[in-house]
């Protein structure tokens, strides 16, 4: 039987700026099942994350850029509704690196199989997907973050960033966190319970604010937006202090470089450890995270909230508006 698959291509590259639905096309695309290890899955859930942009250019990065004209890459989670494999039956669950479009037809060496808990099964895209992950890694394997730590979190509404807040929480720390709105002030004290929170739209100096905020200093900063926040915020590191970059969503859609940073002296004064981290390096490294956050959602020690856009076709919208910051947690497309 055949069936005809939906996909999101790239009409062209995007060299700068907020992509538009303008620059996608929706393709469809006739599927059969013909080899013996294939499956055909069904997407239901699919996620959209900031990296997708850097692949939107011709420019040579970390990862290579989408083909025009090709169906979209990201990570998605779907069923099996057709099996010519003896590792999978139809209705299990799966996560791929799938995403941009309805079907697809996958050998068994290219998804995941799941085995759901008593959570949502959309949660495996974003506590317990590469999200959660991101967070993780970033905290406690690069950062190696020491509880009592006073930590700085930017982004902190976004998907990762909460998760970053909460995931410090646990281990006992002491969290400040910047996001770009105060509805989502008000979701990180109520609902994630961090120390403080705080609108830095609303700031005109942030290493004055800094000061005032938090007089003693920072020992970690999670970077997600990278710009002038990160300078600011190496002003009040403490010594010895560790800064994980992990993003740089502000400058995502830049039209013109950014300015580098200015103040590398405090870094050498301060004997500041800088890294950055990209989570398709710990990929195998899963166990300790999974065996972490499930047993933290048992204990209903996480919480955490998507933005959810309804259609494969709206994906592109979805994505345009996580770049400029409309998310409350997690950006998700349900199909």
């Amino acid at each position: 039987m055949t069936t005809i698959s939906k996909n999101i291509v790239l009409k062209h590259y995007i060299p700068s700026g907020t992509p538009t639905m303008n620059d996608f096309n929706v393709r469809e695309i006739p599927l059969k099942l013909e080899k013996s290890n294939e499956i055909l899955i069904k997407n239901h859930w699919i996620s959209v994350d900031p990296y997708m942009r850097t692949r939107m250019t011709d420019r040579k990065n970390y990862i290579s850029p989408f083909k025009i004209n090709e169906p979209l890459e990201g990570s998605a989670l779907g069923e099996v509704i057709e099996s010519n494999s003896k590792s999978f039956v139809k209705g299990d669950f799966v996560t791929s690196f799938f995403g941009w479009r309805d079907y697809f037809i996958s050998n068994e060496k290219e998804v995941n199989k799941i085995n759901p808990i008593d959570i949502p099964i959309q949660a495996y895209l974003g506590p317990l997907g590469f999200t959660g992950h991101t967070a993780y890694v970033g905290l406690f394997q690069i950062g190696q973050l020491k509880p009592g730590s006073t930590i700085l979190v930017s982004s902190a509404a976004g998907a990762v960033g909460s998760m970053v807040c909460q995931f410090a929480k646990i281990h006992g720390c002491k969290v400040i966190a910047s996001t770009g709105s105060d509805e989502k002030v008000d979701w990180l004290i109520n609902s994630l319970k961090v120390d403080f929170a705080f609108n830095y739209k609303k700031i005109e100096n942030l290493v004055l604010y800094f000061k005032e905020i938090c007089p003693e200093g920072f020992d970690f900063y999670y970077d997600n937006v990278g710009g002038e926040f990160l300078e600011s915020a190496i002003y009040r590191m403490k010594n010895y202090g560790n800064i994980v970059i992990c993003g740089r969503i502000s400058q995502m859609n830049a039209t013109s470089p950014g300015v580098g940073l200015r103040n590398m002296a405090h870094v050498l004064v301060k004997r500041l450890t800088i890294k950055g981290f990209l989570i398709f390096d710990h990929l195998d490294n899963r166990n300790d995270f999974e065996t972490d956050v499930i047993k933290w959602i048992k204990e209903k020690k996480l919480v955490w909230k998507e933005t959810v856009f309804e259609g494969l076709e709206n994906t592109p919208m979805a994505f345009a508006e996580l770049l400029n910051g409309k998310n409350t947690g997690k950006m998700l497309v349900k199909i």
